[in-house]
């Protein structure tokens, strides 16, 4: 990208590496080819001493995270609680303990982790959901997340004499300076963040309630495909705003260059996407026509799921970036269905990975400080989330009682959140939020989905047994969405695997025997 990627002169409108190629493309080629070396070279300059310190440091890791993913996942489905919440408990506890610590490797762990969530997360964004979801997703979505979003900000807004802080000041006072948003883009990025829902969370509390083939439900996850959707843009503007941001002190912004730095940002990204999937089919293609075995189909995903984000890492852009779009690009091919089932368990592997990593970043001693604000803030967030959802979910044909369940399913903050709070803080901008917001913002994520099963709980009492009413599954077409959803979620049935498996086997030994 070319805002990112050396030295800008405040004159010049920025090309991009699409338009770089094009006019070196014997320079761009060998710039690609010097920087895969660098790479591939980088770990020879480390001795065998500091190799030996930082495997040890890993098998640890790596130890410690299959330990708790054991523990936690059979514990809390056994408590009726989403695992997501043990993991990240569990990452707090052992990062107090001392014993998974936020270090380099903890950082690349949790990059894997938001790498195959993206991924997976951009494989579901196929033509025929949002479709099939077009009336929930850009009829509520869209709404849900202007309407939030500008809730929001305008309760951050104006720098200095934001309601929004004069509350949080109210409640717990010597704050000020730490909630203090200083412009428009701090207040937007916040509010964009806090406007999405977890997917993750979200999607597993409804099919774990047997609720996700519900209009409710479709309507749920047709918000939650949109939200998914939205943040590509987002994340793409982002470091070229903050760019901005950061180079006009003047308090001047040079519009034409604001506008050519994002269209060669989706210039960049245009181009890849439509290489990177022609290459792609080409390969599966080949897979497919050699009848080749599963696990070089996992390679070949795999190879997909790092090529393109070491390739959006090499044009200014994120890693996570480029796996999202990896599985955006596979969404609408015949082979989605087989990825998405055969990365079924490293999926469920490196998600956990991702919330334990993000466990290991909770400020507990901020929030022993800060609690009154934290849990006002969080509070804040799931009221004004349902309330939005609940008033707009009529205008796409649900009742009141349904829009206000879909929006307790609703109410929490989402991972996305994580990786655009990781976005604003970090780069060579340096952060956006004042010291200590960020990781304010991330305890109230956190509590907000902590929060939830009971706010679904509230949500359902209020609306009574009988509101899911013979109308809520007369739309085919987001029923089979829904459907389609729930089976790829499915994880194995180690229970019925237990009962009938081992069963069989005691029954083939026992006529063994007789024999």
């Amino acid at each position: 990208m070319g805002l990112l990627n050396g030295e800008r002169q405040e004159t010049a409108l920025p090309t991009g590496e699409v338009v770089r190629a094009l006019e070196d493309p014997v320079y761009f080629v060998e710039n690609i080819a010097n920087t895969i070396s660098r790479e591939a070279e980088a770990g020879a300059i480390i001795d065998d001493q500091e190799w030996t310190k930082v495997l040890k440091s890993v098998d640890v890791d790596i130890g410690l995270l299959l330990a708790s993913v054991v523990l936690i996942v059979p514990l809390f489905n056994r408590l009726k609680v989403s695992p997501v919440l043990g993991f990240l408990g569990i990452g707090l506890v052992l990062n107090r303990a001392g014993l998974f610590i936020e270090n380099q490797e903890v950082d690349q762990f949790c990059e894997l982790g938001i790498q195959f969530l993206l991924f997976e997360m951009g494989l579901e964004l196929s033509s025929k959901k949002l479709s099939g979801l077009a009336k929930y997703a850009f009829g509520l979505g869209l709404t849900q997340v202007l309407f939030v979003n500008l809730a929001f900000a305008s309760a951050l807004l104006p720098a200095g004499e934001a309601l929004g802080t004069k509350v949080l000041e109210f409640i717990q006072p010597g704050n000020d300076e730490m909630l203090q948003v200083s412009s428009v883009l701090e207040a937007v990025v916040i509010g964009f963040a806090l406007s999405l829902s977890s997917s993750a969370f979200g999607l597993q509390l409804l099919a774990d309630r047997k609720m996700l083939t519900t209009k409710f439900g479709t309507a749920s996850l047709g918000v939650l495909l949109f939200q998914d959707l939205a943040v590509v843009p987002f994340i793409i503007l982002l470091p070229v705003l903050q760019s901005f941001k950061s180079g006009g002190a003047d308090g001047g912004v040079d519009v034409p260059i604001l506008a050519a730095g994002g269209a060669t940002s989706f210039l960049d990204l245009g181009v890849l996407a439509f290489g990177g999937r022609q290459l792609t089919l080409l390969g599966f293609r080949a897979i497919c026509r050699e009848n080749c075995t599963n696990d070089v189909f996992v390679a070949m995903s795999l190879l997909v799921l790092f090529g393109f984000s070491f390739a959006t890492s090499a044009i200014g852009f994120s890693d996570s970036l480029g796996a999202f779009l990896a599985g955006i690009i596979l969404a609408d091919t015949p082979y989605s269905h087989t990825i998405i089932r055969e990365l079924q368990a490293f999926k469920g592997l490196f998600l956990s990975l991702f919330f334990v990593t993000i466990g290991t970043t909770i400020d507990f001693p901020l929030f022993l400080d800060l609690w009154p604000i934290a849990l006002a803030m969080t509070l804040t967030l799931m009221a004004s989330k349902t309330a939005v959802i609940t008033a707009l979910g009529p205008a796409v044909g649900l009742t009141w009682r349904e829009a206000l369940v879909a929006g307790a399913f609703l109410c929490q903050g989402g991972e996305f959140a994580f990786v655009i709070f990781g976005q604003a803080t970090s780069g060579s901008t340096g952060s956006l939020f004042p010291m200590g917001l960020d990781e304010l913002l991330v305890i109230v994520v956190i509590l907000s989905m902590a929060l939830t099963p009971l706010a679904v709980d509230a949500a359902l009492a209020i609306a009574g047994a009988d509101f899911m009413t013979p109308e809520a599954t007369e739309d085919e077409d987001a029923i089979d969405v829904a459907i389609q959803v729930e089976g790829n979620m499915e994880a194995l049935d180690i229970a019925r695997m237990g009962s009938d498996r081992m069963g069989q086997s005691v029954d083939e030994s026992a006529d063994g025997d007789k024999v």
